[in-house]
């Protein structure tokens, strides 16, 4: 708590919106910019072959890492973008920074099973901040579409396998793995929010209470 505390008093990570976190966010997109033009370029090559990632690289590029900003930009129409939550963005995309990277440096193929939990752990841990912090979920909130969005996943990867002849799960035992990994991240970063008011205290605003 005391060095969460610490970190929180410096003015260039203190706040989401610091100046630096939109540097930072520059740099992520950058790198997975060029991920992907690795994986089109060198589709043939080992690291990707069979893993139809030229496509997935593409949408993530142009689709997903550009989703956090639209769904901000609609859910706060009225805040400015000087208060846009960088560092929560940049949370967002080192999901995808983290994946390409395993599979642009050949992780994946030299550590098969064992960097697939990884990536799937801190993907769901980091996932579940994001949505608490910069979208105001509640704890639970944020823990249940975590792992909802991570189970969906799991089923996209094994009919891809199914029906698209892809090569992205290493068997059954290591989905398990994965989906359990990933529960056990959800769990432990939903207690650690929770726990800490310095991080609660970066949550966005929710803009109604539910009614149910």
């Amino acid at each position: 708590m005391a060095r969460s505390s610490a970190l929180a008093r410096v003015p260039l990570i203190g706040e989401t919106h610091a100046p630096v976190g939109a540097i930072v966010n520059m740099l992520l997109r950058i790198a997975i910019l060029v991920m992907s033009v690795d994986a089109i370029v060198n589709s043939s090559d080992q690291r990707f072959a069979g893993k139809a990632l030229a496509p997935r690289d593409v949408i993530i590029s142009f689709g997903f890492a550009m989703l956090f900003p639209l769904l901000w930009r609609l859910r706060y129409r009225k805040r400015q973008w000087a208060e846009y939550p960088w560092w929560f963005d940049s949370l967002y995309l080192s999901l995808f920074a983290f994946d390409m990277a395993g599979n642009s440096l050949g992780l994946y193929n030299a550590y098969t099973g064992t960097f697939n939990d990884i990536t799937h752990t801190y993907g769901n841990g980091a996932l579940m901040i994001v949505l608490a912090g910069a979208f105001g979920f509640t704890t639970l909130e944020a823990m249940g579409i975590a792992t909802m969005l991570h189970l969906i996943l799991q089923v996209e990867e094994y009919y891809g396998e199914v029906f698209l002849k892809t090569h992205n799960i290493v068997g059954m035992e290591g989905e398990y793995e994965q989906f359990v990994g990933g529960l056990i991240a959800v769990t432990v970063c939903g207690i650690a929010w929770y726990a800490s008011s310095d991080w609660r205290a970066k949550r966005a605003k929710r803009l109604r209470t539910p009614t149910r």
